[in-house]
């Protein structure tokens, strides 16, 4: 079984390939952690009485963010 690289892997890049190979959890983990990292991930607070309106907001900056990279 061939090892895949993904420190050489872009996130994106990294991101198909979990998409492709749901079995390899440690591609997955690489890919939460690396997501993370960049700020990608967006959490919510169950305890938050506003939650929704936060996973709403963090969402729509999420979104503005990546259009601007394109």
């Amino acid at each position: 079984m061939t090892t895949a690289n993904y420190d050489a892997m872009s996130l994106d890049e990294l991101r198909r390939y979990v998409l492709s190979h749901r079995e390899d959890i440690v591609a997955f983990q690489a890919y939460v952690d690396r997501s993370k990292a960049a700020g990608r991930m967006i959490s919510i607070d169950l305890n938050d009485n506003h939650w929704e309106e936060t996973l709403t907001e963090q969402i729509q900056q999420s979104t503005s963010v990546e259009g601007e990279l394109e």
